[in-house]
């Protein structure tokens, strides 16, 4: 049958493996599903969304893994929201952050991503996996561009940063601070309250010795009901039996350089 569909291209951190990126793409496409349910006002059959398989893109600077969240709009000319959508990603993503702001849910649950129909999938969606994803989306609006004026599929810095283990170029610029100076941290960690129960958050970076995680925050989410709930869970992790320090960076930090390493 016909469609309009929007098809978001992503190009994935070389140690993906498939069931990586079935946790990511599902539980980042299903949020995005109800970011776009609540911001268009939208039933269920409306909009529907396939996580495509993962393939292999070659290109001058060699192979690199690449997915895509598609969206499927069955009403071919209709209201034309997926339309709007590409124009508006940051506001639909906005809506998933707030789709997500509830309590006693450390993975996924029937009132935020998990349905009777997607019961096949129930066991890769995780929420907190994909919330840095959607403060990335909702940091700024898309840019139009027309198809000459740069390569699509050549995310640049985004790239490096995925190489080096981390999620951000930002990220990647405080490993490297850390690096400088002869700190050692683990990256991309699940933090839980206390041992053996499920992580809440993933913290940037981990210094396990000391049990303190770090967290780079960009400024331009870093606000609102985002913030008390990033507060409300790190605090969480500060009183709970783990005992973990939390320590908050941002993009100014970076020009303490020795002094905040030292801290």
């Amino acid at each position: 049958m016909k469609a309009t569909t929007l098809r978001i291209l992503v190009a994935l951190p070389a140690e993906f493996d498939d069931e990586s990126y079935r946790r990511w793409g599902f539980s980042l496409g299903y949020s995005l599903r109800a970011g776009f349910r609540h911001l268009y006002m939208l039933d269920g059959p409306e909009l529907e969304f396939e996580l495509e398989p993962m393939w292999i893109l070659s290109g001058d600077d060699g192979r690199r893994k690449v997915g895509s969240l598609t969206f499927i709009d069955g009403a071919v000319g209709g209201s034309g929201f997926l339309e709007r959508a590409a124009r508006e990603l940051h506001l639909v993503a906005a809506r998933s952050l707030d789709h997500l702001d509830h309590q006693d849910c450390h993975s996924a649950c029937y009132r935020c991503l998990k349905s009777y129909q997607n019961q096949r999938i129930h066991e890769f969606l995780s929420w907190p996996d994909i919330i840095p994803d959607l403060e990335e989306l909702m940091a700024a609006p898309p840019e139009p561009l027309r198809a000459d004026q740069v390569p699509v599929d050549d995310p640049g810095a985004w790239l490096e940063a995925y190489a080096r283990g981390v999620g951000s170029p930002l990220e990647l610029k405080f490993l490297e601070l850390f690096e400088r100076h002869g700190l050692k941290l683990h990256k991309q960690v699940p933090l839980s309250v206390s041992e053996g129960s499920p992580p809440i958050s993933i913290a940037d970076f981990v210094l396990e010795a000391k049990k303190v995680a770090i967290y780079i925050d960009g400024a331009a989410f870093h606000v609102g009901k985002r913030l008390r709930r990033d507060r409300a869970i790190r605090e969480q992790l500060r009183s709970g039996p783990a005992g973990w320090k939390i320590v908050e960076y941002r993009a100014r930090d970076l020009g303490r350089g020795q002094a905040l390493v030292g801290s």
